[in-house]
């Protein structure tokens, strides 16, 4: 089977059609620099899912009918029957493409489809009833976001896309944590904020799950928060109550104890961390009306490097790394997710923006999940709530006020 594609500045819609019937052969027709600047990209997307095709070319000016035309009309002649994908392209490429379809339009050379990049469908365009054989492509996120030229960066021991293990046990720790978060966000980001500088500080230890601290030092640390130690003392003893730590010695100058594992650890000494996590455990469970998994893919703590090039410390040339707390796929559909418990200014707007377009297209979509932003109807608060509108933002607000089934509710219910 020949597809010839009209090459578009929207990644996803080049390879949408490629990815779902499976083709012998895709012949792109556009300008020659930028299709053959995705080539790489098309043909580790194929190898990934087990496509053999070859990619060919067709270079022409996107401002000569005439040019198109015979473009076109040399594909047709050299193929017994080709399908044409009107998904992506331009205006004038769609017009040549109908003045070549009238005059083959009798000959059952041509066929033409578009897909739908939502559902996954495939429309038959020139309504003969036939359409070929497809599945309707389910991308991970590492994938979409290799479309669109970038990686994912792995983690490295400090930075970088954390490889999550979620057993029973650790989403049962979860819902304990977040039942302790609920109660007062902002005071679990500086209490998981004072833990974070306890575990810098003692990085060196024997084990990286031991943590050992001067009171002294942490008292300050809370006096600068404005924050009184006895909370965390009390929040330290509801960790080693839940067996969340183990081996608490709260002595006089000193307190020292050991994570439950490295996973609680990450939870416990990074603020936020634990939304994320909650998101993408409701994620995980959502489920269509036939029982399937709502979204295919699901990631959170997204290091994405914008050029797939990762430089290490001695390049003169850096990487240019955004992270996203969590991504999802359903099908083709990219969603970005930012996850902020506690305050959130109108900067956030535009990191996620600004990623959800570059890594997913027109076709991305973006959330915002807080626990709380305001509590009086501000007009800072009114602002912010319109500019997110206006970024096609969806919000899903005081999430801690949530039981867990709204919680699981309002994340599966996002692209409805």
């Amino acid at each position: 089977m020949t597809l010839v594609e009209f090459f578009d500045s929207v990644a996803i819609e080049n390879m949408a059609s490629c990815l779902a019937m499976r083709p012998d052969r895709v012949v792109f027709v556009g300008e020659n620099k930028p299709m053959k600047k995705q080539e790489k990209i098309f043909y580790r997307l194929a190898e990934e899912y087990d496509i053999d095709v070859s990619f060919e070319y067709k270079s022409i000016s996107k401002n000569s009918i005439d040019q198109i035309v015979s473009a076109l009309t040399e594909i047709v002649e050299s193929d017994e029957k080709c399908i044409f994908d009107l998904t992506g392209g331009e205006d004038l490429v769609l017009v040549a493409m109908g003045i070549v379809y009238e005059r083959y339009r009798d000959t059952e050379k041509i066929q033409m489809h578009s897909i739908n990049i939502r559902t996954g469908t495939i429309y038959d365009c020139d309504r003969d009833g036939i359409i070929p054989d497809y599945e309707p492509p389910k991308l991970t996120v590492n994938d979409s976001i290799m479309l669109y030229g970038g990686c994912i960066v792995p983690f490295d021991g400090q930075k970088g896309t954390y490889d999550w293990n979620f057993s029973e046990d650790f989403e049962s720790d979860l819902f304990i944590m977040w039942g302790m978060c609920k109660r007062n966000p902002g005071l679990w980001n500086t209490q998981i904020g004072t833990l974070a500088c306890i575990s810098e500080h003692c990085s060196q230890t024997a084990s990286q799950l031991d943590m050992f601290a001067n009171k002294k030092h942490i008292e300050t640390f809370m006096d600068e928060a404005k924050k009184k130690y006895i909370w965390l003392r009390n929040m330290i003893k509801a960790f080693y109550d839940y067996g969340l730590i183990e081996d608490l010695n709260d002595e006089e100058e000193t307190v020292s104890f050991r994570f439950k594992n490295e996973q609680v650890k990450h939870c416990l000494t990074k603020e936020g961390t634990l939304l994320e996590l909650m998101v993408l455990l409701m994620a995980a469970e959502a489920a269509d009306c036939d029982g399937e998994p709502k979204f295919n893919d699901i990631v959170n703590g997204v290091y994405i490097d914008w050029d797939s090039t990762i430089h290490d410390a001695s390049d003169e040339e850096k990487d240019t790394e955004n992270e996203i707390d969590v991504v999802l796929m359903k099908g083709m559909i990219p969603i970005f997710i930012s996850c902020k418990n506690g305050y959130v200014d109108e900067s956030e707007l535009y990191k996620l923006n600004t990623v959800a377009e570059k890594f997913g297209g027109p076709y991305a979509q973006k959330v915002l999940v807080t626990t709380y932003y305001s509590k009086n109807i501000t007009d800072r608060y009114k602002y912010f709530v319109q500019r997110a509108k206006d970024m096609k933002i969806q919000l899903i607000e005081n999430v801690h006020e949530l039981s867990d089934e709204e919680f699981a509710k309002k994340i599966k219910n996002i692209l409805c």
